[in-house]
């Protein structure tokens, strides 16, 4: 019994090592016309924190989410130019709990806008509210709080938040429309 435990444990912490940046490596498939012009990250005056979490300030992740934005959705080279306005509501950044029996996971409440850039035009009537729980890992199975710094904790939500954001952008039909010849965008929302 105990040997079936021992290898069951070490097959999740073998098929669940992944990252939320793995998927760069395959082939690039377009968001029909969608081409970002701008993230805008923000976060409420301070994102509430929840219980037993480390401690994370506005700028960090309005910082997090701007970086995690824009590497995931600047690769698409659509014909139109759309802006995404990306804001953090609340989060958990896992402390050290009991290694597998109690290891917290950390979790991240985040909103997106899309704007489309040549009629200004606010695509979602309003923000579409998603959340994020950390990827179960080599890391994350003992518990992320042990194994992960606080910047490594909110740049991997802030990664999944942004691969989340690009499934739930596919499903939109925004980006089905005919193509729009391509111009520079205009840098704002109008």
């Amino acid at each position: 019994m105990v040997l079936k435990i021992t290898l069951f444990i070490g097959f999740v912490l073998l098929s669940a090592c992944s990252s939320s940046k793995e998927d760069f490596s395959g082939p690039l498939v377009p968001i029909g016309n969608f081409r970002l012009g701008q993230v805008i990250g923000q976060a409420n005056s301070e994102p509430r924190k929840g219980l037993l979490s480390r401690e994370a300030s506005r700028d960090e992740w309005v910082s997090a989410i701007t970086l995690a934005f824009n590497e995931r959705f600047e690769r698409y080279q659509g014909s139109a130019y759309f802006h995404l306005g990306v804001t953090a509501h609340a989060y958990i950044l896992a402390k050290p709990g009991i290694p597998i029996l109690a290891s917290p996971k950390s979790i991240l409440i985040f909103s997106v806008v899309v704007v489309e850039d040549s009629s200004g035009k606010l695509l979602t009537p309003k923000p579409h509210k998603m959340t994020v729980v950390e990827q179960i890992n080599g890391n994350s199975v003992i518990g992320s709080g042990y194994t992960l710094s606080k910047e490594e904790q909110l740049n991997g939500l802030a990664y999944q938040a942004a691969l989340m954001t690009e499934s739930w952008l596919r499903k939109q039909r925004w980006f089905d429309g005919p193509v729009v010849s391509s111009k520079p965008f205009s840098g704002a929302y109008n």
